[in-house]
């Protein structure tokens, strides 16, 4: 065992020498192999130790690449036929059993030549109490245009009530032409709305453990509407509902209202955008000057440390990031097309590890409430 963890630490020093100094190239090219190790820092395995059975998961910032690998005996998986370029790389270890997963996540260049080797670090990772689980934004119906049936769907992951009093559900606009998401410490929100009440004081929007809460733009049955594609959201828990808009406001749902003053009601765009939770303890109005428009608008900051999660979608796998990698180092739906009736879900429950690319997968149809 000791000599085993001695091998292992001199293969994980070449590996990070041998990383150094790469850059990444203007072609793509296929001939590349890649000998990654998924080694555990948590003491789990006994210490420092490529593990076995650990899922390498792999995506490429560069171009159109996915795919998924599994560890031997020797702690390693055999990466085949990169193209050159970069990549995101997360190997996990889960146990829902026991409730904690083990994850560790880097990106490297990959470059013309012969067979690379590397390594990634793995931790331990909790689950985290409340997510958003699903965001369904991409709409129903191409011939009519009908994209009115989006939802966001929360989760409870712990075993005790929350409280969403006061909590903020927000959407962002096109940030990097307006600030840099790095050198600050709020997101920018375009789209705010509130849940009733004020955080840590009042107990009026309790989400159970276990339960999920269906937040939809309109709670109708929009497959009267927009046909049988569309998503029935009469029994959506909440709606979004702006008072001073052209918006219908439905009975009997409870409401979230806004606290920005922009747009009719709480929508998502169709192929790029990022949602966010927050909880509402501390923002502030703040303006920019906007190049689109070529005026000063307003925004909301909302401080990152208030921030609960964060879910950054696009269609393409280049598109530039709207939020801060702090909140959401990747992106979900890659490849998901406007008016395909399909989902973003996580694809577990509860567990966040900060990069949507490896969190979410597509599906169809989408089921608000985990139906």
């Amino acid at each position: 065992m000791r000599a085993r963890a001695v091998i292992t630490a001199l293969i994980i020093l070449l590996a990070l020498a041998f990383s150094c100094g790469r850059e990444r190239p203007s072609m793509p090219d296929g001939e590349n192999n890649l000998r990654l190790y998924a080694v555990d820092t948590s003491g789990v395995f006994g210490g420092w130790t490529a593990i076995e059975g650990a899922t390498i998961r792999v995506s490429s910032s560069t171009h159109q690449f996915a795919a998924v690998y599994e560890t031997g005996d020797s702690g390693f998986a055999v990466l085949e036929g990169l193209a050159a370029g970069t990549y995101t790389i997360q190997a996990e270890l889960i146990n829902e059993m026991e409730d904690y997963s083990i994850l560790g996540q880097k990106e490297l260049s990959v470059l013309y030549g012969p067979q690379l080797t590397d390594t990634v670090l793995m931790e331990f990772r909790s689950f985290v109490p409340l997510t958003i689980n699903e965001i369904y934004y991409c709409g129903c119906n191409r011939s009519r245009f009908y994209w009115f049936d989006q939802y966001i769907e929360l989760y409870n992951s712990s075993p005790d009530t929350i409280w969403l009093d006061g909590y903020l559900v927000c959407r962002n606009t096109n940030i990097p032409d307006i600030i840099d998401p790095e050198a600050e410490d709020y997101a920018l929100a375009y789209y705010v709305y509130a849940f009733p009440g004020e955080t840590g004081v009042t107990r009026e929007c309790p989400i159970a453990p276990e339960q999920f809460l269906v937040l939809a733009c309109d709670a109708l049955d929009h497959t009267a509407y927009g046909g049988s594609w569309c998503v029935d959201l009469s029994g959506a828990d909440w709606e979004f509902f702006n008072p001073l808009g052209s918006d219908y406001d439905v009975p009997g749902v409870p409401n979230l209202s806004p606290v920005s003053n922009e747009g009719n009601d709480f929508s998502m765009n169709l192929s790029h955008a990022a949602v966010y939770i927050a909880t509402g303890e501390e923002w502030e109005y703040g303006y920019h000057y906007d190049e689109n428009i070529n005026d000063i608008k307003e925004y909301i900051h909302i401080p990152l440390w208030t921030i609960v999660d964060g879910v950054e979608y696009a269609s393409n796998t280049d598109s530039q990031k709207y939020i801060t990698i702090r909140m959401d180092a990747g992106l979900a739906g890659i490849g998901m097309g406007k008016y395909s009736a399909q989902s973003v879900q996580r694809r577990l429950l509860g567990l966040d590890s900060d990069n949507s690319t490896f969190d979410f997968e597509i599906v169809f149809p989408p089921s608000p409430g985990w139906h």
